[in-house]
């Protein structure tokens, strides 16, 4: 509850990036020309497709998630340097680099512009990939990231994406929206901010919970599924922590039988440090569960969660469930994505870890540029 203590350990200010989430989707608002949106309205794409890597590529699987609510036309999020030998000149292709400089995603646009594709890019000014669409005469949307990661970009890559989805009539979302969007997430950042109280702070109460542990995190709907998928990325490189995600009801076919194996607690500093924290004295697994649901989960989605909680509490496993209720959709996924970020950084932090800092990302970039 040091907010101070919190910022000093804190070296490229993740906490405050994800603080600025709502002013993100204000500034990505405003960097979408009304003409590009009007040009990208006249067509009528066989597929959208959304090129993407690491913390830039997530935003192409949210748009998936979302466009999938009551979409007509397939969106699909890639995270590879190639495209499926089927995307071509009838498909509609989203490339999206904070960095601008992912040589996957300047391969996989490379191709996309080769097969004839519309392409919009969505990068930093003067990077490699806006240069490589401007070459081709494809159209550029251009962000900056201020120095943020681009795992701490997520709304100011998501949103472009959002009003674009909006231009093809796969979804409702226009200025008014990008507005109470942006207010929704201000809100949230109060609540799971640095300043909030452990005891009122979703975000610090589950980084207390997994700090230290094996986290599993399962959505309960292709919704929250990405943010899942998102939680366990975030914890890799925020607390560099193994995690692992997944959906139900799919994870019960195979993930839950992990929980049947030898995680037993160690009597470490880690374990000592937190054990006084968890309420429930029958604790005795290194592994933590997280559970992402939402009113709209299937009943067999349902039934499957409430039983796995049941059977993971009896193999002594803390058992966490995000409930995230709004009504729009937009607004469950901000809501999710706000709490697993915030708790991924806490939980770096708790653990003597600056959540900035990705070395061996670093190191292996660097081999693969002298290869």
């Amino acid at each position: 509850d040091d907010a101070k203590a919190l910022a000093l350990c804190d070296s490229t200010q993740m906490l405050k990036a994800i603080a600025e989430a709502g002013a993100q989707v204000r500034v990505a608002s405003t960097a979408v020309a009304p003409e590009l949106l009007a040009s990208i309205a006249t067509e009528q794409p066989r597929t959208v497709v959304v090129i993407g890597m690491g913390g830039s590529g997530i935003a192409g699987q949210v748009l998936q998630a979302v466009t999938n609510q009551g979409g007509t036309t397939p969106v699909i999020a890639i995270n590879s340097d190639s495209l499926p030998s089927w995307i071509g000149a009838q498909d509609f292709v989203i490339a999206c680099s904070a960095s601008g400089a992912t040589a996957e995603t300047l391969a996989a646009t490379a191709v996309a512009l080769q097969r004839g594709c519309r392409v919009v890019a969505i990068t930093s000014a003067n990077s490699k990939l806006a240069h490589l669409v401007s070459d081709q005469r494809a159209d550029l949307i251009e962000i900056d990231p201020a120095g943020r990661m681009p795992r701490a970009c997520l709304w100011l890559l998501l949103t472009p994406q959002l009003l674009i989805a909006a231009a093809l009539g796969l979804i409702t979302f226009n200025s008014a929206d990008a507005a109470a969007l942006a207010d929704h997430l201000d809100e949230l950042a109060t609540q799971n901010g640095s300043t909030s109280s452990v005891d009122d702070n979703a975000a610090k109460s589950l980084a207390l919970e997994i700090a230290g542990h094996i986290t599993i995190c399962w959505a309960t709907s292709n919704l929250l599924t990405p943010i899942a998928y998102r939680f366990a990325c975030q914890l890799n490189e925020n607390a560099n922590a193994p995690a692992i995600w997944g959906m139900l009801p799919e994870a019960a076919h195979n993930q839950v039988v992990a929980m049947d194996g030898n995680f037993m607690p160690t009597d470490d500093g880690i374990e000592q440090l937190f054990k006084d924290r968890i309420e429930d004295p029958t604790v005795a697994s290194t592994l933590r569960l997280v559970l992402l649901r939402e009113a709209q989960e299937s009943e067999l989605a349902r039934k499957t969660a409430d039983l796995v909680t049941d059977l993971a509490i009896e193999r002594g496993m803390l058992v966490t469930t995000i409930r995230v209720d709004d009504q729009l959709v937009i607004h469950r996924i901000a809501t999710a994505a706000t709490i697993v970020d915030f708790a991924s950084t806490y939980a770096a932090l708790a653990t003597g870890i600056d959540p900035g800092p990705i070395p061996f990302i670093v190191d292996l970039k660097s081999g693969l540029a002298k290869s």
